[in-house]
């Protein structure tokens, strides 16, 4: 593992600036969110940027296939913000927008964006609407990219995250016995979790649309000036997949309160989308139970009830919609 210092990357980002791109650090204010990656909002003599230090720890960052991936995730990026789309605009350098340091950590820069994160479950019917407009642009460029062979977005043969029946039992089964000491309400959710699984039918596991997909379009990722979206930010997770994934976890993140889903948040989301791209009715619902499906088998462990406050909030989601999962066509599936 490379021994580096917060001050020593820090300078290293100076020097890089200075030297690609004429900018002068004048102050770098550390951004404590997130998993072990490290993060600065930079001020310059050119304005204010991002950058991020990818942690060894935290990505396998010695694996060229997985630095590859990451690599991609940033063109798609920068391909969406040059259509326009609300979203910081990465530093490019030789035509690669992640970069080697001397110490050897990899980085990315970015421009900043206005706003600020709106909590999960808070987000109102405006900002939904703009964010539900602002993920259909970004799906419909990236199908446009894919349909014309542009490098970044040429699909590969497989998508990830394949709902797999095989897969969520065993994964299941791992979590029941590991749960043995747990508390009731662990082994409740499990309970449910499993009787919801053994449930599900063969349409169930039928593929969603392919497409390429942010995969990570949940509150902490979405910025807001007012009731408006000012920017989708962190698209390192995105790889092709569902994009409909996108849609229930956007869903999920921005409009589930403790009262449960607000339907006319959900409502307004939708309207935003298919100002672009076409929904048809009940897909809302089905893309909540594809994200349920895939993500309940993460959050919903042993582990969950002492874990940080996102864990918590991923699981809670979970079984929240678990415990509805009955109701969830009544309620939403006129949407």
């Amino acid at each position: 593992m490379l021994l580096t210092t917060e001050d020593q990357i820090v300078n290293e980002i100076a020097d890089w600036l200075k030297k690609h791109f004429s900018a002068e650090m004048l102050s770098a204010e550390r951004v404590r969110r997130g998993l072990m990656n490290e993060k600065w909002i930079v001020e310059t003599n050119k304005g204010r940027l991002f950058a991020k230090s990818y942690h060894p720890e935290r990505f396998k960052m010695h694996d060229p296939e997985f630095r590859g991936k990451i690599e991609n995730a940033l063109q798609l990026q920068l391909l969406f913000y040059q259509a326009g789309g609300p979203c910081p605009e990465p530093l490019v350098l030789e035509g690669r927008c992640m970069h080697i340091l001397p110490c050897g950590r990899y980085m990315t820069v970015m421009t900043c964006c206005p706003g600020a994160m709106v909590p999960a479950g808070m987000i109102g019917e405006h900002g939904m609407h703009s964010l539900g407009r602002a993920a259909a642009d970004m799906h419909a460029v990236w199908d446009s990219a894919a349909a014309s062979g542009f490098g970044a977005a040429v699909p590969p043969e497989e998508p990830v995250w394949r709902l797999s029946r095989g897969e969520m039992e065993r994964t299941w089964e791992v979590n029941w016995d590991a749960a043995r000491d747990s508390s009731e309400r662990v082994r409740n959710a499990l309970q449910l979790q499993k009787a919801i699984v053994d449930s599900l039918g063969d349409d169930d596991f039928t593929p969603l649309t392919a497409g390429w997909a942010h995969l990570d379009l949940w509150a902490d990722n979405l910025l807001f000036e007012g009731d408006a979206l000012t920017a989708i930010v962190d698209f390192d997770r995105a790889r092709y997949s569902f994009p409909a994934l996108d849609l229930g976890r956007a869903v999920l993140s921005g409009t589930l309160s403790g009262r449960g889903f607000r339907k006319d948040a959900v409502s307004a989301f939708a309207e935003g989308y298919r100002s672009v791209r076409a929904l048809p009715q009940g897909s809302l619902v089905r893309a909540i139970k594809y994200v349920w499906c895939i993500e309940s088998l993460w959050w919903i462990k042993p582990s969950f009830e002492s874990s940080s406050a996102v864990p918590v909030r991923f699981a809670e989601e979970m079984i929240h919609t678990a415990e509805r999962w009955e109701q969830l066509d009544a309620f939403l599936g006129d949407i």
